[in-house]
Order: C-alpha cells, then sequence, then structure tokens
C-alpha cells in the first residue's frame, strides 16, 4: 500500500507547471461482468468447498465427523448417496482424501450441475458470470419460469440456472410444488455473488477423483460392497410432531422412507460395510438405530427464528462399529 501511495503521489514541481488532466467520466458497470481477482499462485491447493448452498450442510461439522469415520478411511471406497451441497465430500477430499468416491442424489439437476462443474468449469463460470452481471428480480423470474418449463434444455443451462438460483434466491432453499417445479421467491440481495471463478475451479478438480450418479439411496444395495465406508445424512426426522417432514427432491421424506433407509443400513451392515449415518436427536431415531453405536454431535444451528431458541442442536452420528 506504501509503494502505491508513492507511484500516485504528484511531484510538487510538476504540479506547478502542469495542470491535473480531468477525470474520466464514470461509466455504468450494469451488463458487466464482476472484476475477479487474480488467481493467486496457491489456487491449486485451494480448499473446495460447496458451490451450492443446500439445507443441513455438513462443511461446519465435517471434521467433527470426519473424526468418527474409519482410521484407514484413505485406503478405502467412499460412497455418499444423499451428496446435497457436498460438504462433506469436499471437506474430505482435502483432509482424508479416499481412495475412490462415488456420490449420488437423487436430484437430477443437481447431479448433472456437479457433471458440469467437473467437466465444464470454464462454460459453466461464463454462463454465471452473464446472468449474475444482469441480476435484478424481473430476471430470477424469467430465469425461474425457464429452469421449470424448459426441460430439454442442456445439462449446462440447466446448470447454470440451478447455481444462479440457489445463490439468489430466499435462503438458498431447494423447494418444488406438487408439480415438481421450483417455486422459491427471490431473496433480497443488492449484489449477490453467484460465482467465484478460482472457488468453482477448486471444486472441479476435487471432482476429478470421484463418480457422481443421478440414484436413490436403495441403489447400495446393488453397488456396496464389504469393507466399503459409506456416509449416509438424509434429510432429517422432524424434532417434533408439529414440524413438516423434510424435503427430498420433489417431495418430502416421509416416515416410511426413514424405516426404509434404517432398513438399508442393517442390510448394509450384515454385508460388512463401514456405515455413519446422520440424523436428528429424537425417541424415534434412536429407535430405528437401535443396537448400533450412537454419537451426539452438538449442531451450530438454530431450531427456530425466535431469539430465545437459538442455540446448538443435538444430532446423531449412528456407526456400526462392530464392523469395523
Amino acid at each position: 500500500d506504501g509503494a502505491q501511495a508513492k507511484q500516485g503521489a504528484i511531484d510538487p514541481a510538476l504540479a506547478l507547471r502542469e495542470p491535473l488532466a480531468p477525470a474520466p467520466r464514470a461509466r455504468s458497470l450494469r451488463g458487466l461482468p464482476k472484476v475477479q481477482p487474480a488467481a493467486a499462485p496457491s489456487d491449486d491447493a485451494l480448499v473446495a468447498r460447496p458451490f451450492v448452498k443446500w439445507a443441513g450442510g455438513k462443511w461446519n461439522l465435517a471434521e467433527r465427523i470426519a473424526e468418527l469415520l474409519p482410521v484407514d478411511l484413505e485406503r478405502r471406497v467412499y460412497r455418499e448417496p444423499f451428496v446435497g451441497g457436498g460438504a462433506m465430500y469436499f471437506w474430505l477430499h482435502a483432509h482424508r482424501r479416499p481412495r475412490r468416491a462415488h456420490l449420488s442424489d437423487t436430484l437430477a439437476d443437481l447431479v448433472h450441475a456437479y457433471n458440469c462443474v467437473r467437466e465444464q468449469p470454464d462454460a459453466l463460470i461464463r454462463r454465471l458470470q452473464r446472468l449474475e452481471a444482469t441480476h435484478d428480480e424481473a430476471q430470477y423470474y424469467r430465469v425461474r419460469e425457464r429452469f421449470n418449463a424448459e426441460r430439454g434444455a442442456t445439462p449446462l443451462e440447466r446448470a447454470a440456472w440451478l447455481i444462479y438460483l440457489n445463490k439468489t434466491c430466499y435462503n438458498g432453499l431447494f423447494r418444488t410444488n406438487r408439480a415438481g417445479g421450483f417455486n422459491v421467491p427471490p431473496g433480497r440481495f443488492v449484489d449477490p455473488t453467484v460465482v467465484d471463478p478460482t472457488r468453482l475451479r477448486a471444486a472441479s478438480r476435487a471432482l476429478q477423483s470421484a463418480s457422481i450418479v443421478h440414484q436413490s439411496f436403495d441403489h447400495l444395495l446393488d453397488t456396496a460392497r464389504p469393507g466399503e465406508v459409506v456416509y449416509l445424512d438424509p434429510p432429517y426426522v422432524p424434532l417434533s410432531k408439529t414440524a413438516s417432514f423434510a424435503s427430498y427432491a420433489h417431495g418430502p421424506f416421509t416416515p416410511a422412507d426413514q424405516e426404509r433407509l434404517a432398513e438399508l443400513f442393517r442390510k448394509l451392515d450384515e454385508r460388512g460395510c463401514l456405515l455413519a449415518l446422520s440424523n436428528s436427536d429424537t425417541p424415534e431415531v434412536r429407535r430405528l438405530y437401535a443396537g448400533f453405536d450412537l454419537q451426539t454431535i452438538m449442531a451450530p444451528r438454530s431450531i427456530s427464528r425466535a431469539g430465545a431458541t437459538r442455540h446448538p442442536v443435538s444430532e446423531l452420528l449412528v456407526r456400526n462399529l462392530a464392523r469395523w
């Protein structure tokens, strides 16, 4: 900063002889992409983070959960069927990289977005920069309408729409109506950051060593093998009877789905997989996974908007330690 100040200083003698040139007229920046900072030399070492906001993301808990995974994870195959925002995978890739990773989700557009980030990061960045430069409420609704109506658009176009909507919608929610249409209103952003090219390229590099497929969690019965590590992060059981069931792709994740998941957990345990599952700390979850190791983890999130209830929430990490 000091060097810049010296370079910009005016020689007093020159100031007496030559008038200063008039300042150029300011130009509107609307319609132009934001100027991105130059890439730092250490970009290749940048830790990849989720490129979308996702309800129940595990970035703040990833280190604690990783401590409770098998100690030799780096030598094993890792599977994550509820990948969502990918926080757990990205953290593990940076700090405890598995030998191979298989990610999946039931939301097709999210899987397409992952594959576009992995395979076409620069083309995706260009589309997102254009959307970012012209963002306003009217554009948000136009993109939302196209996202819902143009199912046959290219995966790259749909990936750009999904990421743009995710970064500019209210609270980063992904919610659909009964017809499967994305229906979240826009958030109140003045100048939202839709894409950080450096971060997106870091995510692309991290995904090179992973497969990403569109599948329900049931596919683990056909693909998971003995000795593989499986981390499951499903929509949580509601904390109370009055709470709504967590959304899972195009509908709620119901009590029957929770029962199916617990049954799958037991079958994979019998097969010899090394399992860990996150869920809410409720009597129902403790009943579903009775007989397994139940670790309590305090999650730094609120359970309501009321100030009186903003405190850490107890969650469970279920493990089949007898197989480890």
